[in-house]
C-alpha cells in the first residue's frame, strides 16, 4: 500500500495483477518485516521486564525473579539499538518513494538543499515553529548527503498533503521513546557485560517500569506515522481513502466476531496471570545486595 506494484491500470481499471510481485516485489518489504520483528521484541521485553522491575523495587527478587527479569530485557536490550539502524533505512526509502511524507515528518515547506532537521516544535506557516534546528541534518539523514534536495510540502497540492502535525508529533514521539529505550539498553548491556551482573540502582529499574508502557506508545506512534503520514492515499498514489470506502454489509459482522474474540481471549489471559499470581513457582529467595540509589 506504501509502494504499490504487481499492477497495471487502464483507464482506471486494475490489470495485469501479479500477486507475488505486489507482495514482494516492493522497496518497502524488507525494513518493513525488520523493523516491525524487532518492535515486536522491543515491546514485549521492556513489558515483561517492566513487571518483573516493579517486583524487585517491592523486595521481590529471588533467582525466579531475575531470571523472569533478565531473559525478556536482553533481548529488547540487543534489539533496541539494532532498530535505529532500521530506521535510517526505512527513512531513506521513504525519502526515495514517498517525498511527501518526509516532507510532513519533518515540516518542510518548501523543497530546498541541505535541509535542517528539527529537534521538537510544531508546523505552522510552512516552517517548523519553537524547534531546535540541526542545519543539513534532514539531508544528511535521508541521503547521506549534507546538501542534497528535499521536496518540500509545496510540492503537491494542499488536498495531496497529510495533516502534519498528527504525523510530525506521533514521529517525534516515537524517535524519543526509541532513543530512551536504546540508551536504557545500553546501560543495561554495559553492566551486564563489564560488571557481569544486573544494574543495581533502583533508578535503572524505575526507569525499566516507565520503559514497558513508553514502548507501547512508541508502537502506536509508530503505525500513526506510517498510515496517517500516507494521507490522503489509501493506495499511495492510486487509490485515494475516500475511494475505499465499502458499505458491503458483512463488514460490522467481521469486526464484532473479531472484538469478541480478543476480549475473550484478553479474559483468559488475565485469568491465567491472576492464578499464576495466587500460586507462583516455588523457589528460594536468594540473598543479594539492597537497592541503592547509585
Amino acid at each position: 500500500m506504501n509502494d504499490p506494484g504487481g499492477f497495471t491500470l487502464r483507464d482506471g481499471v486494475v490489470a495485469n495483477i501479479d500477486p507475488v510481485e505486489a507482495l514482494f516485489g516492493n522497496s518497502h518489504l524488507g525494513y518493513q518485516i525488520v523493523h516491525m520483528y524487532l518492535a515486536g521484541f522491543i515491546v514485549a521485553g521492556f513489558l515483561v521486564a517492566a513487571a518483573y522491575a516493579v517486583g524487585r523495587l517491592r523486595g521481590r527478587w529471588g533467582r525466579y525473579e531475575r531470571i523472569a527479569l533478565t531473559i525478556p530485557l536482553t533481548v529488547a536490550a540487543l534489539a533496541a539499538p539494532v532498530q535505529i539502524l532500521v530506521g535510517d533505512w526505512a527513512a531513506r526509502e521513504v525519502a526515495k518513494t514517498q517525498p511527501t511524507k518526509l516532507a510532513a515528518l519533518e515540516g518542510v515547506g518548501h523543497t530546498e538543499r541541505g535541509a535542517a532537521l528539527h529537534l521538537g516544535g510544531w508546523y505552522a506557516d510552512g516552517k517548523v515553529r519553537a524547534g531546535i534546528p540541526i542545519p543539513k541534518g534532514l539531508s544528511l539523514l535521508a541521503f547521506h548527503d549534507p546538501n542534497a534536495e528535499v521536496q518540500g510540502l509545496d510540492a503537491v497540492p494542499a488536498a495531496d498533503r497529510p495533516p502534519v502535525n498528527v504525523v510530525r508529533i506521533s514521529f517525534q514521539l516515537m524517535v524519543s521513546i526509541g532513543t530512551f529505550l536504546a540508551a536504557l539498553s545500553a546501560w543495561y548491556l554495559f553492566t551486564r557485560v563489564r560488571r557481569k551482573r544486573v544494574p543495581a540502582g533502583r533508578w535503572f529499574y524505575r526507569l525499566l517500569v516507565v520503559a514497558g508502557p513508553a514502548s507501547v506508545v512508541a508502537l502506536i506512534a509508530g503505525w500513526v506515522t506510517t498510515e496517517v503520514g500516507r494521507q490522503p492515499w489509501v493506495v499511495y498514489e492510486v487509490m485515494r481513502t475516500e475511494e475505499a470506502v465499502t458499505a458491503a454489509g458483512g463488514i460490522p459482522v467481521g469486526y464484532a466476531t473479531l472484538a469478541t474474540f480478543f476480549v475473550a481471549l484478553i479474559a483468559a489471559v488475565a485469568w491465567i496471570l491472576r492464578r499464576l499470581a495466587r500460586a507462583p513457582m516455588a523457589t528460594a529467595a536468594e540473598p543479594e545486595r539492597a537497592l541503592g540509589d547509585g
